[in-house]
């Protein structure tokens, strides 16, 4: 499909009294254009925020499928890097894969002491077993249908890619079981939001994170959502539960005060 300007990577900085900084990671396959609206919320009320494109989206399936795991995480790990070192302690959220980023930042040793808090929304965590033979099948199987435009919204569609290469598929399994392996490094407090319905993530891979991480979890069901909840029904009662959230969980900047 044809990718809008809202697909392009987006920020929101100069702020003469910041709130804060805030880091928002966008799923598998989609573009920042799922999450411009939460970032425009929470930037509209004073925070910094930064919204990457992660390598090999919003280009070409080809594209995705010469980029790894490591290209996707450290994409948001400089991004966090930068934002936390103008603002001290900052926030991340994520959706879906971003949600898993998110929490792979947060299990970051180098980050400790960076990120004072995670807004997760359906984090993937488990992958169907094909995923296991991604690597083997990708010579034979080189895409499988697209993920993209889980909502329940009828004038809602995600910019996406409509298929998924298998390639990227099997570096998306290396990265969900590196981060649930560490889940138990979380420390950070965690606003998890659900989707009662979803047809991309299982509800129980939420169910999954609250079991594992150690700082104290706040849970948000979305009932009148489906996976792609920053797009959906329920999203103005997510935007303005992080917005709450963070507010009380990152500290204000030094100089904000």
């Amino acid at each position: 499909m044809a990718f809008s300007e809202l697909s392009r990577p987006w920020r929101a900085r100069g702020h003469s009294n910041p709130r804060g900084g805030l880091l928002l990671c966008h799923g598998f396959t989609g573009s920042p254009q799922s999450m411009r609206p939460w970032a425009e919320h929470h930037a509209a009320l004073g925070w910094e925020v930064e919204l990457p494109l992660l390598p090999g989206h919003a280009r070409t399936e080809q594209d995705l499928a010469r980029t790894s795991w490591q290209d996707w995480y450290e994409c948001v790990r400089e991004a966090a890097l930068e934002l936390s070192d103008a603002l001290g302690p900052i926030a991340v959220g994520g959706l879906s894969m971003g949600g898993n980023l998110a929490l792979a930042l947060a299990e970051d040793e180098e980050l400790a002491g960076a990120i004072s808090a995670v807004v997760a929304v359906n984090p993937g965590m488990t992958l169907p077993r094909i995923a296991a033979a991604a690597d083997l099948i990708a010579p034979v199987v080189r895409t499988l249908p697209g993920i993209g435009s889980d909502i329940a919204r009828e004038d809602a569609s995600e910019e996406a890619y409509e298929r998924m290469p298998v390639r990227a598929v099997g570096q998306l399994s290396r990265l969900f079981r590196r981060t649930r392996e560490g889940l138990g490094a979380v420390q950070a407090p965690l606003l998890l939001a659900t989707s009662r319905v979803d047809h991309t993530v299982p509800p129980s891979d939420s169910d999954l994170v609250a079991a594992r991480v150690r700082g104290p979890v706040e849970r948000l069901s979305l009932t009148r959502s489906h996976h792609l909840a920053t797009l959906d029904h329920d999203a103005p009662l997510l935007f303005e539960t992080s917005a709450r959230f963070l507010d009380a969980h990152v500290p204000v900047p030094e100089g904000s005060r």
